[in-house]
């Protein structure tokens, strides 16, 4: 199985041992049912990619301009002139499978107002606008003006859903400051931002109800690449950060094992039924 041909399973470090065994397989004198079965097992993993995106529902073409274009887009050379703040890679964008889920909740929900933490080139932001009334709002945040100026000039623009969104820029904690000093309260929020200040983010969400009663928190890479789950230390931060919900017993989760994971958080109080 190519790495061009990959959907999602670049997400899953067990796919990558996958393939090492089978490239170690095809240059060594191994049993010829070894190397079927390698070969077999790295085939089914396309497949069920494929399958799985061949039964979820084509994205907008106004998010199919976003995909391409964050595909094309020379991000290298854009950090390199001091644009952006991080390396970006096209990877780190929202793409249909996961965005259709966001919608798909979003619709459910019934949502009014969904705060968008982590911008990058706006395709979890239009995705899940797209669910949103008339009267909806989505603010979506990022730190980087380039970001913003590319985004509202080239694709949000794309879209009659665009003019419900607001993006701001700064650092994300400092807006999710203000946005709860302003009284703003939200249906949805989506946390795909910096992982280390997510922790500090709770405390706003939760403890200071910029989660509506009865919303849902929405994290994204809860997998963090695998590294959330294994001795890496790169899962430092998300391993601090889901400890400290664990802790928490008022809060319910659950982990969807999407792309990077999903990882879905509402009040106990939201969740549990009652009985006479």
């Amino acid at each position: 199985m190519s790495s061009t041909r990959r959907s999602m399973s670049h997400y899953d470090p067990a796919v990558s041992q996958v393939e090492k065994a089978l490239q170690i397989a095809q240059s060594s004198n191994v049993p010829p049912e070894l190397l079927q079965t390698l070969e077999l097992a790295c085939d089914l993993i396309q497949k069920r990619d494929d399958y799985t995106e061949s039964n979820t529902s084509y994205d907008s073409a106004a998010c199919r301009n976003i995909l391409e274009q964050t595909l094309k887009h020379d991000w290298d050379a854009v950090h390199r002139q001091g644009k952006t703040t991080w390396n970006l890679r096209p990877g780190m964008m929202t793409g249909r499978l996961e965005g259709q889920f966001l919608k798909s909740l979003v619709s459910i929900h019934k949502c009014k107002k969904i705060l968008d933490i982590g911008m990058f080139t706006g395709y979890s932001a239009l995705s899940m606008v797209e669910a949103l009334p008339a009267d909806g709002k989505l603010i979506t945040l990022d730190q980087d003006i380039y970001l913003k100026e590319l985004v509202e000039g080239q694709f949000f623009k794309q879209s009659p859903h665009g003019k419900k969104i607001e993006i701001r820029i700064g650092p994300a904690i400092n807006t999710v400051k203000k946005l709860t000093a302003d009284g703003e309260q939200f249906d949805i929020i989506f946390l795909d931002a910096h992982q280390g200040d997510y922790v500090e983010f709770l405390e706003y969400i939760f403890g200071q109800n910029l989660l509506v009663p009865g919303g849902t928190l929405l994290i994204d890479n809860a997998f963090v690449y695998g590294t959330g789950y294994t001795s890496n230390p790169r899962g430092g931060s998300a391993n601090r950060f889901t400890d400290v919900l664990a802790s928490n017993p008022d809060l319910h989760r659950v982990l969807v094992p999407l792309r990077d994971g999903i990882l879905i958080v509402r009040r106990k109080s939201d969740v549990e039924g009652t009985v006479d």
